[in-house]
């Protein structure tokens, strides 16, 4: 049985790419292009993880997540995004998602984090 994942991306070819990538694997994958999307589809959905950009227009991934929080605080929430630096990850942590993963990713590590992530069915 696959999962239900959300993509918070912005860019419409990473947007593709992710739906490519959880096609491949089978499971269901909705796409939202701004943190506001994410927070209602989130508040109105049945996911079993949000994989979460931090930079997009009108809200980023920190105040999306700091929302997501209020409401649900068991969902995995998990960064990805092109910051690689040092600390960022700890920043994301502290924001309130439960992992980190950088761009560029290998598709196998990306199924690695979200399975860690997901308590089991």
């Amino acid at each position: 049985m696959g999962y239900r994942v959300i993509v918070a991306e912005d860019n419409f070819i990473n947007q593709k790419l992710m739906e490519k990538i959880f096609q491949s694997k089978g499971w269901d994958c909705t796409l939202v292009g701004d943190g506001g999307e994410v927070v209602s589809e989130v508040r109105n959905g049945n996911f079993d993880v949000v994989l979460m950009d931090i930079s997009m227009p009108d809200m980023d991934g920190y105040e999306a997540t700091q929302l997501i929080r209020e409401f649900n605080k068991e969902i995995p929430i998990i960064a990805i995004t092109a910051n690689a630096i040092l600390g960022f990850r700890e920043k994301c942590l502290e924001s309130g998602m439960n992992d980190y993963i950088a761009k560029p990713f290998r598709k196998e590590e990306l199924f690695e984090k979200i399975e860690k992530n997901i308590p089991q069915k």
